[in-house]
């Protein structure tokens, strides 16, 4: 597929020689625009669809030229209908951090040198390519449209559609830190379909009861909080050199290791799922400033081998992961509870720092006949010096029920309750946590990190039902149960 790139200055020798650099790449044909007469009658060109000058998949505008003319051009291609999207590279004779902040202002979408070098002409190719992408797909919805008799779908598609077209105006920087997205532009094989086996670090969050509460919150209180619970982490991932691979409903999947390679992965998945955990603490005063329920995350992380590369077709494709370690992290991270992080022991093993562990467990995972060992991370020294925030928690809090209460426990086979249920005396609880002591004899069906659904009872009868919680410790016949999901005021028992 060959994409048309428009160059516009007014350097007749500079904008030749960037032409013959552009053609010479073999997929791409460039057209020389010299003075505004010239790109506004390729303008009209394309408002009447007589495609003299073919619509454009990359405009390179040289900086100086623009600037002269008040970034006319970037205005017009702004308000034309059929070109708001195009991306934008600036030719520019410098580069610093102020001078950059200007170029990306005044609408650039890459920066590239005055005369191109190859690593500017692969940044041109790959970005014009991506859009060139995005429109034949905008075309194919549009087709889509055309062929639904129902109003309300056609509405429906065309929100998506605007959704969509939104997010690939953004894509680029969002999900890749700038030397990622260097690595990938160096490489002319970072744009093809395939991808290679690489042992890397994945990364997996959620958080706790967000459908329930979804449910009870509009869609504009929702798409915010999302907005802001999302905007924290990936910062947080970014900062240590992680890769967004998706996003997962309200949680992420995330890889370090790829597609840059890294000695220090464990460490730096490590230190970014404590930030990250560490950063909920200014997402809960989000929610209280917004009179919202408290929300709470927990987090997996494992290492292994997996596929990683980019997948699909020609027309659309993405970076993506695949592999037992995606699985098994995936698993990881739905035996965690609000507020920890679970790692696998290939993570402490690869870890070059110093790792702080509250404690360690082995978990049956699906489709593994061997255990998993996995350790609840509180810390992590060397260069990182981070601990896990845990003001949130209230241990020592506990208070002593009134008599007469008692729980009913069902263990839960994945996701299925078990019909039989173990009756535990309580102890003491706290906001999260109840302390209960269950027959020693039926001890085995509740061990560390099983979830079981309770019910309250007063005196034989049931006065709160459907309630869910894990199993966070367990000695002898005694249990530590963390709730999963929203109980009430507990000290009200």
């Amino acid at each position: 597929m060959e994409i048309a790139v428009w160059v516009l200055g007014n350097d007749r020798r500079t904008m030749i020689a960037n032409q013959r650099r552009i053609n010479a790449s073999g997929s791409m044909r460039c057209i020389c625009l010299l003075t505004s007469q010239s790109f506004e009658k390729a303008i009209q060109d394309i408002d009447s669809e007589e495609f003299v000058t073919p619509p454009p998949a990359m405009v390179v505008m040289d900086y100086d030229y623009a600037r002269q003319v008040d970034f006319a051009p970037v205005s017009i291609l702004r308000k034309n209908k059929k070109l708001a999207g195009v991306p934008i590279a600036f030719s520019v004779s410098e580069r610093a951090d102020k001078l950059d902040e200007d170029y990306f202002r005044n609408g650039a979408m890459i920066v590239v040198q005055k005369v191109l070098s190859d690593s500017d002409v692969l940044r041109i190719e790959n970005t014009g390519y991506q859009y060139e992408n995005t429109r034949v797909y905008q075309r194919e919805i549009q087709k889509q449209l055309a062929e639904l008799r129902s109003a309300r779908e056609i509405y429906q598609l065309n929100k998506q559609l605007e959704v969509r077209n939104e997010l690939l105006k953004k894509v680029f920087g969002r999900y890749f830190s700038e030397d990622v997205v260097s690595e990938i532009l160096e490489h002319p094989e970072g744009a093809s379909l395939g991808g290679k086996k690489r042992e890397i670090c994945v990364l997996m969050c959620d958080l706790r009861n967000f459908t329930a509460l979804s449910e009870r919150l509009d869609a504009e209180q929702v798409t915010s909080l999302l907005n802001v619970f999302f905007g924290k982490m990936i910062e947080a991932i970014s900062i240590y050199h992680g890769t967004i691979i998706e996003f997962l409903g309200d949680g992420l999947l995330a890889v370090f290791g790829a597609p840059i390679e890294s000695v220090s992965q464990s460490d730096d998945a490590i230190a970014a799922a404590i930030s990250m955990q560490n950063e909920m603490v200014d997402v809960n005063q989000y929610c209280k400033e917004h009179q919202i329920p408290e929300i709470e995350m927990g987090i997996g992380l494992h290492r292994g081998d997996v596929f990683v590369g980019n997948v699909g077709s020609e027309k659309m494709m993405r970076y993506n992961v695949i592999g037992s370690a995606v699985n098994v992290c995936s698993r990881i991270e739905s035996c965690s509870v609000g507020g920890q992080i679970l790692v696998s022991d290939a993570m402490i093993k690869h870890a070059k720092s110093v790792v702080f562990v509250r404690r360690e467990v082995e978990v049956m995972v699906k489709g593994l006949q061997d255990p998993v060992i996995v350790r609840e991370v509180d810390g992590i020294e060397g260069i990182y010096t981070l601990e896990l925030d845990h003001s949130f928690e209230e241990e020592d809090d506990f208070i002593a029920p009134e008599t007469g209460f008692r729980l009913q426990l069902h263990p839960l086979d994945e996701k299925a309750v078990r019909e039989f249920f173990i009756l535990a005396e309580i102890q003491k609880l706290s906001k999260r946590r109840i302390l209960v002591s269950v027959p020693m004899e039926q001890a085995d069906e509740l061990p560390e990190l099983m979830n079981v659904k309770l019910s309250v009872l007063y005196d034989g009868i049931v006065v709160m039902d459907g309630v869910y919680a894990k199993v966070l410790e367990a000695d002898k016949n005694i249990r530590m149960l963390r709730l999963t999901s929203p109980m009430g005021d507990l000290k009200g028992l």
